[in-house]
């Protein structure tokens, strides 16, 4: 995968999620579809942090389970995850590369310095996000 395309409303969400949660890392999912290089997101999901902490996530398990039967409904699927880093730039840390090689899909990351798409092929590698109507 080479690009992400967000909504402009998506990015709006994103940075929201940092203001609303300025002390803890927020997360959720996005639900769409993969077509040649590029990632397609249709609904980006906020999930409850289950493990509040400024430097971690965990997605609430029965909300990411309600976010896979409602893709399933809709014929789509979760291509991605979204957190923020409340306090620091947009970049992996050392615990979101080690979930990235675990978990390889699109990761998104909302930080100070703004939102930055991630995919893990054969280490992390940052993919262009297309803003769309």
């Amino acid at each position: 995968m080479t690009n992400v395309q967000l909504k402009k409303d998506h990015i709006r969400l994103l940075d929201d999620e940092l203001t609303l949660h300025p002390s803890n890392e927020a997360c959720g999912v996005f639900i769409g579809r993969k077509e040649k290089s590029s990632i397609i997101v249709e609904i980006v999901l906020p999930i409850k942090n289950s493990r509040p902490s400024d430097r971690s996530f965990e997605l609430d398990s029965k909300e990411h389970y309600e976010a896979w039967n409602r893709a399933d409904e809709e014929g789509m699927e979760i291509v991605g995850v979204y957190h923020t880093h409340p306090h620091s730039k947009a970049s992996p840390s050392a615990w979101d590369r080690e979930s990235m090689e675990n978990y390889q899909t699109l990761w998104v990351i909302v930080g100070v310095d703004g939102v930055k798409g991630y995919v893990w092929d054969d280490g992390v590698k940052q993919i262009e996000i297309i803003a769309v109507a």
